[in-house]
């Protein structure tokens, strides 16, 4: 009985993935790969029939290792300060804490010193680029109200983008005219002079857009919200995103009092091809990392479009949940918003390459799996966001799961070495990787977080969630009951 269900539930989720997939998106995931995945679930079910539901999903969550792999990311090789992810399905949500949210801060005199703080389930972190998904939410949302169109112009709405008479809404949006400023808006002065660098952005006819993904579509999109809603960006999210989501801790300015629970982004390292070298020190806690957007005017609640927002693993888990049941945005909506918009096939120096696969503001399943934020595992009609600060959002509505990660890569760590200054890297007996500074300090190097993430933290979990979910639909095929539950995990440093 279990084998033939477990045949169907393959097939099944194998036809799942090619939904609202273009021809290159297909098949990436075989039924072996399923089957292989899904086979041990059917043998637990089989041989230990007396295990609780719990129970099974316990033992999965041991045999999946992910516990020993992250205890080595974070606590050897020193990837980034700590992490809290949830992730789960309808009926299941399981948040995992691991490490610090703070490891140094600064004296009286300007030093380093030893300041650590651990990691809670209720941490508010930022969110970074993570905030481009409640932008194509809002902008489909207003479609969706019919307050404007996808092919409207922009200047209809904001006339002010003098240079994008020609552009569209669904152009930016979906990533499909490069932009270009004259001047660069982080550098700016004020946000005047910033608005002012803005407004004169232009299509940048040079470029093959072979890189389309940016910053400076959503930019301009959150003023197309703010004109046609006749509000400001954060009181629209938070009336049409937040409060039918019941999510109370997500801000752009974070109150006051809650100011000890942000999760530090500060102290992150740059090192240059010239042999100079930076670390940040004016992002203090509720400040965020992206310097644009703190010009738009973050740190007084002035929300831009491409990042700014805090939150939680339980907020952000709401928003999960409720996009999955179509309390967000309704299905066709959604579909628009994580079909390939960009992702195609193409020649150079005789070698095949890709476009990046993006949807509306968000990632699409790129055909090689080291190139794709969206694990190949996942329906269709999935998508995922990721922030530089190491956040990302998965959420796959056919099958009905999710992941949430967050973390604070950005805190006490080099994020950026130019290949010229590689060669001075050192590989610890642990794995961690540091590098010395023409001044003689010490620093961890974690400029592949963005990549290992996927394979120490992303995919492994969602295999598990995947795994996870098909116990669940097993003991609802067969009329058992599924009540709703929460579980903590917490991951501690071995001795």
């Amino acid at each position: 009985m279990v084998e033939k269900y477990l045949q169907q539930y393959v097939d099944e989720l194998y036809e799942k993935q090619n939904i609202n997939a273009d021809i290159t998106q297909q098949g990436l995931y075989s039924k072996k790969q399923y089957y292989d995945l899904l086979k041990p679930v059917a043998q637990l079910i089989s041989k230990n029939s007396s295990l609780s539901l719990q129970e099974m999903r316990d033992y999965l969550f041991r045999a999946s290792k992910i516990e020993e792999k992250i205890q080595e990311f974070i606590y050897k090789k020193e990837m980034i300060p700590g992490m809290v992810f949830s992730y789960g399905t309808n009926n299941y949500k399981e948040t995992v804490i691991v490490g610090n949210r703070q490891e140094v801060s600064l004296d009286d005199n300007g030093n380093l010193i030893p300041n650590v703080e651990e990691m809670t389930e209720d941490t508010i972190f930022d969110l970074a680029s993570i905030t481009k998904i409640f932008t194509s939410i809002s902008i489909l949302k207003l479609v969706q109200n019919k307050q404007i169109k996808l092919d409207d112009k922009i200047t209809k709405y904001v006339p002010e983008f003098k240079n994008l008479k020609d552009v569209t809404i669904f152009d930016l949006i979906t990533f499909s005219v490069p932009l270009k400023t004259n001047s660069r808006v982080d550098k700016a002065n004020s946000k005047e002079e910033a608005e002012k660098i803005l407004f004169d952005i232009e299509v940048d006819r040079q470029s093959e857009n072979k890189r389309p993904y940016t910053d400076m579509g959503a930019m301009v999109l959150k003023y197309v919200i703010e004109r046609a809603s006749s509000m400001n960006y954060y009181s629209y999210i938070d009336n049409n995103i937040l409060k039918p989501a019941k999510m109370k801790d997500t801000h752009t300015a974070v109150p006051k009092m809650k100011l000890d629970r942000v999760a530090s982004t500060n102290f992150d390292g740059k090192y240059y091809k010239d042999g100079n070298f930076s670390i940040t020190t004016n992002v203090s806690k509720g400040i965020v990392y992206d310097p644009k957007a703190r010009i738009m005017g973050q740190p007084k609640g002035e929300l831009s479009g491409h990042a700014g927002l805090f939150s939680t693993a339980s907020d952000m888990t709401n928003l999960a949940k409720n996009i999955i049941n179509g309390h967000i945005i309704n299905d066709k909506y959604l579909e628009m918003m994580v079909k390939n918009r960009t992702g195609r096939k193409y020649l150079e120096d005789g070698k095949e390459k890709y476009v990046q696969y993006l949807g509306m503001l968000c990632y699409s399943k790129h055909p090689i799996l080291d190139d794709s934020e969206l694990f190949h595992a996942m329906s269709g009609k999935s998508f995922a966001s990721a922030g530089w600060t190491g956040t990302q959002l998965t959420v796959d509505p056919i099958n009905q799961i999710y992941l949430f990660m967050a973390g604070n890569r950005s805190h006490n760590r080099m994020t950026f070495i130019d290949p010229s200054q590689r060669d001075k890297i050192e590989t610890l007996d642990s794995g961690k990787k540091i590098i010395t500074l023409p001044d003689g300090s010490v620093k961890t190097d974690a400029t592949r977080f963005a990549w290992d993430k996927s394979e120490v933290v992303i995919n492994p979990v969602l295999n598990l969630v995947i795994q996870y979910k098909m116990l669940e639909d097993f003991y609802i095929a067969f009329n058992e009951k599924i009540e709703s539950k929460e579980n903590t995990k917490i991951i501690e440093k071995t001795k």
